[in-house]
């Protein structure tokens, strides 16, 4: 960020004293000198070295101004989210506690009065109660970037001209989430802060259906061993009366579980606790069966028994299934033919009716193959014809024409028109994965605010599902891959044979326990860990419900809030460009209040209900927002062109502008000669 020197010494000495102010207002009267307590909202990414940033003075900071209580707003089954940052000056802090007290209503003449409540059994939380979970921020050091070997600037996760600058994302940076109950020494809580350097402390509030409206009140207070009470702030969370609709929009995430087992162990357990995290943060485990043996494995998981009370779950979408499951992922059943056709159907008779989509996944990024239509033929002329989609994933080949029921197609190359055409021929058309700056990317040395934008185009598109072709990729196992990785000291997990590596690509978790060569960074938990790019996408999927229920009374209201948090996305965006929305989480947090602000009072709405209101808002949204290709800056389909392309379609106009201007100037010259006087036509 720019910073102001002032010009006069009197200027400097009262900035200074601002600062000190600043300082004492964030810190308690204990803190050691240059320490400060300051908080973050959950779109922004504090790296371990970020000292001395604005935000920590209250500059363009959305939720914290020292000295005033910490403010946020909520709607009934949300979960809300927050960082406390503790930053040193030149001397160390050790032994650092983030208390937050129980919320409760706040009290004074405005507080509603709180309903009657059902008899508790003893020693269970009310059924209204906010809950609070707190994790440890572990950093991993970044060196070099997501990259293509032969041509830097470009990656899997963007173009070149939207590429994240290096000032921003080389250094240490937060992503692994570990509970703070959990914590291993090697990311130790109570935290222990070097020397002009950050620590972050996660804190998700989730706010349960049953939660009374109105104003909640509680107290974050941060302690030292070495120094002493650091901060005791304030914190306000106004609960509305409406009711967040579970998975507004479909994200599915795949996991091998082979790798899963290989890396922490094979226990049903820690498969179902994955499920069930998944599940919390509003994405759907992507269900691959190949035999029966396998719907048994999953059976609790599909038809959504996993994510209730009695096992174990207390979260949002308490008993709803999976939105798809895939028969055979990535083309597992092979070859279409009559005996595998068999086991298909044995597989299909097994799964329960609450799944909307069950999907043959035919193949995988082979659009000229045969077994996508093989199977599409097969599947029509079989008892399975009312149940089973078949569909495979190409990006380069219209939809229509592709004979498969489904079509999943990379994110940034989906194109409106053919996704319209192929929904009026009756075929299914889904996105996965995404790149800088059509749609925000999975990789780590990213904004955090890229995978929440995810959530607002989804919204705001007609995208059907966005598929997430990897959770747990710790293992680069691709063709070209390197081999298993720590994800907790090495962020470059994924290479393949076209010279791209990526950092973070495939991995929305960690492990919570490690075995074999990584066992000395295993926290011994059986399961998997969040990411802060996980809770990012969970807070672009709240938005979509927030969208839903808003445009649902104010439709005009929020499309322009909607088109000026994401001004172009997917076929709307050039990738001559950068991403279009900002990397800063402010401005999604300001515009998540205008939506709030803007839903009625105890609105609600069904799964049909939602996603009529979205359909709705998509058809709005082109109206708002023109293609490229009206402004003539696409290829005839209506889609800008993909990289390699538009390289070239850049520098074809570089050549053009400097052609036409050699024109003009030879002309120029030659009418001067023409012109000057003595000159006869044998000169000219």
């Amino acid at each position: 960020m720019p910073r102001s020197f002032p010009l006069l010494p009197a200027a400097l000495l009262s900035a200074m004293a601002c600062g000190a102010l600043a300082q004492a207002a964030a810190a308690g009267e204990g803190a050691p000198e240059g320490a400060r307590v300051w908080v973050a909202d959950d779109g922004t990414r504090v790296r371990r070295e970020d000292v001395g940033l604005p935000l920590s003075r209250g500059e363009g900071n959305a939720l914290f101004r020292p000295g005033e209580p910490i403010r946020l707003g909520a709607l009934r089954a949300e979960v809300v989210a927050f960082q406390v940052v503790v930053e040193a000056g030149a001397d160390p802090v050790r032994g650092v506690t983030v208390e937050l007290s129980p919320l409760g209503p706040a009290a004074g003449p405005k507080a509603p009065p709180a309903p009657q409540q059902p008899t508790q059994a003893a020693g269970a939380p009310p059924a209204q109660a906010i809950s609070i979970g707190r994790f440890v921020e572990h950093y991993v050091e970044i060196t070099r970037r997501s990259r293509n070997e032969q041509r830097p600037l470009e990656s899997l996760g963007w173009s070149p001209a939207a590429r994240p600058p290096d000032d921003a994302h080389l250094g240490f940076l937060p992503d692994a989430l570990i509970p703070v109950e959990l914590a291993p020494p090697w990311a130790p809580y109570p935290l222990e802060v070097g020397a002009r350097e950050t620590r972050a402390v996660w804190i998700d509030l989730h706010v349960p259906e049953g939660a009374v409206p109105g104003a909640h009140e509680g107290r974050v207070v941060v302690r030292s061993a070495s120094h002493g009470e650091l901060a005791s702030l304030d914190l306000r969370l106004d609960v509305a009366p409406a009711t967040l609709p579970y998975r507004a929009v479909d994200f599915l995430g795949f996991y091998d579980v082979d790798e899963v087992a290989a890396r922490i162990g094979d226990g049903p357990a820690v498969e179902q606790q994955l499920w069930q995290l998944l599940h919390e943060h509003h994405v759907d485990g992507f269900a691959s069966v190949r035999s029966p043996a396998e719907v048994e494995r999953l059976r609790a998981a599909i038809d959504g028994s996993l994510f209730t009370e009695a096992r174990g779950y207390r979260g949002p979408g308490a008993g709803v299934p999976p939105s798809a499951v895939a028969l055979g992922a990535y083309g597992g059943f092979g070859d279409p033919g009559e005996t595998a056709l068999r086991r298909v159907e044995a597989v299909a008779d097994l799964l329960p009716p609450a799944v909307d989509d069950v999907m043959l996944y035919a193949v995988d990024e082979q659009c000229e193959s045969p077994r996508g239509p093989g199977w599409r033929r097969l599947i029509r002329g079989s008892r399975l014809s009312s149940r089973v989609l078949v569909g495979h994933s190409c990006g380069e080949v219209r939809p229509v024409e592709q004979d498969v029921d489904l079509v999943l197609t990379p994110a940034n190359r989906f194109d409106s028109t053919w996704a319209q055409a192929a929904r009026e021929a009756g075929q299914r058309l889904w996105v996965y994965n995404g790149a800088l700056p059509r749609t925000g990317t999975f990789m780590i040395d990213a904004p955090l605010t890229g995978l929440m934008a995810d959530g607002w185009i989804a919204a705001s598109h007609q995208v059907d599902r966005w598929f997430l072709w990897e959770t747990a990729f710790w293992h680069d196992g691709n063709r070209g891959g390197r081999g298993p990785v720590d994800p907790f000291t090495v962020a470059e997990n994924f290479h393949n044979r076209d010279g791209d590596a990526c950092l973070g690509d495939g991995m929305l978790l960690y492990p919570g326990t490690q075995r074999g060569a990584f066992s000395s960074r295993s926290a011994g938990f059986p399961g998997v860990f969040p990411s802060m790019r996980l809770k990012s996408l969970r807070r672009g999927i709240q938005d979509a419900g927030y969208i839903a229920l808003a445009r649902s009374a104010s439709p005009g209201a929020v499309d322009a809030i909607v088109k000026e948090v994401i001004p172009a996305a997917l076929d709307e965006a050039l990738d001559s460009a950068a991403a279009a929305w900002s990397s800063d989480g402010a401005p999604f947090f300001r515009a998540r209040s205008a939506l709030r602000a803007l839903i009625p009072p105890d609105a609600s709405l069904d799964a049909a209900g939602v996603r009529r209101a979205l359909a709705e808002a998509a058809a709005a949204r082109r109206a708002l927002v023109p293609l490229p290709g009206a402004r003539g800056e696409a290829d005839g389909a209506g889609q800008a062109n993909p990289w390699a392309l538009d390289r070239w379609s850049a520098t074809a106009r570089l050549l053009a502008v400097a052609g036409l201007g050699a024109a003009v100037l030879a002309l120029a010259i030659g009418l001067y000669r023409w012109r000057k006087p003595g000159r006869g036509a044998g000169e000219r």
